[in-house]
């Protein structure tokens, strides 16, 4: 969304994010032109599934849920996929 200034988002702000928080286990991006937001505004916490073999936005969740079925499906169908040798 913003910096640790406040200001547009940038890579090294991402980074430092991530640091600070000690994510490791999932990525964080910069988007300052906003193109991950689908629709008129923005919630948080927001977890986009991109799928990266199409590096399409397949499932946008606002707010926290506890479950994680759309990412998990797109896990399994890449891995379904890769185990096929596609």
């Amino acid at each position: 969304m913003d910096n640790p200034n406040g200001s547009s988002p940038t890579v090294e702000g991402a980074k430092q994010w991530k640091d600070q928080f000690g994510h490791v286990s999932s990525y964080t991006v910069a988007d300052p032109y906003f193109s991950m937001v689908t629709g008129g505004s923005v919630s948080t916490p927001q977890m986009t599934v991109v799928d990266p073999r199409t590096m399409m936005v397949t499932y946008v969740q606002t707010g926290y849920s506890g479950t994680y079925t759309q990412l998990l499906d797109v896990a399994r169908q890449n891995r379904d996929l890769e185990n096929a040798g596609l």
